[in-house]
C-alpha cells in the first residue's frame, strides 16, 4: 500500500526548530515533548516524519526516551567527584554549576543491620539519621541519607535545620573537617520514595554510593548513602 511521505525538508524543518528551543533554554531539563502522534498532528508529518524527529534529537543526545514517560528533554549531566573529602555542591561550583540543598527529614533510630558493617558500628547502635536532597540547576539529583552516632552528635537536628548544611553543622560540634574511609558504588532499581523525589520514572536505574567518614583521629563521624540520578550524575573515584 502507498504511504504518504513529508516533503524532503519537512521533518527537517520540525527538528531544527526543536533543537534551537532545547539549546537556547525555551526547552529546559526534563520538559516533556509531544507524543508521536501528537507532534505529526501538530506539525503536518506522517509518523515516518515525527519519528525522524526524536530519532535525530535523541541520536544528538538532546532527549531521552523511558517507558509509560515519552520522550523529554535530556538532564543536565554533573560529575560528583568522590575524593577524600567529597562535597557535592563544591563540585557543582568547579563546574560552573548552581547546586542546592534541602533538608527533608530527621529522626533518631537504632542504626539497620545493613549499615553497622559500614558504619562500623554495632547494629542497634543510636543515631541520628537525616534525608536530604541535592539538586543542580534547580534540579532533583541526590538524595542522601546520612546517619551521625547520637552519642556524639546529640542535637545536631537542630543546626542541620537551619543550616542544611552537614559541613556547618558538624562545626558547631567541633569537627573542623572530615575524610572519607572508604566508598562503594553499586547500581540498582529506585524505590518508590526515591522516584517520586528524584523525579524519575520507576524503571530508570540510579547510583548509590555509601561512603564513610571519620574525623582527624579516625572516628567515626558519619556514614552517607547517596542515591543519584543514574541519568543526571556522574560518579568520578
Amino acid at each position: 500500500m502507498h504511504q504518504t511521505r513529508d516533503p524532503s525538508d519537512a521533518w527537517h524543518r520540525v527538528y531544527v526548530g526543536y533543537r534551537d528551543r532545547i539549546v537556547n533554554g525555551e526547552l529546559k531539563p526534563g520538559d516533556r515533548l509531544p507524543t508521536l502522534a501528537r507532534l505529526a498532528e501538530r506539525h503536518g508529518l506522517t509518523a515516518h516524519g515525527a519519528r525522524q524527529v526524536m530519532s535525530r534529537l535523541r541520536n544528538e543526545g538532546r532527549i531521552e526516551s523511558w517507558q509509560g514517560v515519552g520522550h523529554r528533554v535530556s538532564e543536565i549531566r554533573v560529575v560528583y567527584r568522590i575524593d577524600n573529602r567529597p562535597r557535592f555542591n563544591a563540585n557543582l561550583a568547579r563546574q560552573g554549576r548552581q547546586g542546592g540543598t534541602r533538608l527533608l527529614a530527621t529522626r533518631r533510630i537504632g542504626l539497620p543491620t545493613r549499615f553497622s558493617d559500614a558504619m562500623g558500628l554495632r547494629q542497634g547502635t543510636r543515631i541520628v539519621q537525616t534525608e536530604i536532597l541535592r539538586f543542580a540547576e534547580g534540579r532533583p539529583v541526590v538524595l542522601a541519607q546520612n546517619f551521625f552516632p547520637a552519642d556524639r552528635f546529640l542535637g545536631i537536628e537542630g543546626p542541620l535545620a537551619e543550616t542544611e548544611s552537614i559541613t556547618e553543622a558538624l562545626s558547631i560540634f567541633g569537627i573542623s573537617g572530615t575524610e572519607r574511609q572508604r566508598t562503594s558504588v553499586e547500581t540498582r532499581m529506585p524505590s518508590a520514595h526515591e522516584a517520586l523525589q528524584l523525579e524519575i520514572p520507576a524503571n530508570q536505574p540510579v547510583l548509590v554510593t555509601t561512603g564513610r567518614n571519620v574525623d582527624r583521629h579516625g572516628k567515626v563521624v558519619e556514614l552517607s548513602y547517596a542515591v543519584s540520578r543514574g541519568d543526571a550524575v556522574t560518579i568520578e573515584i
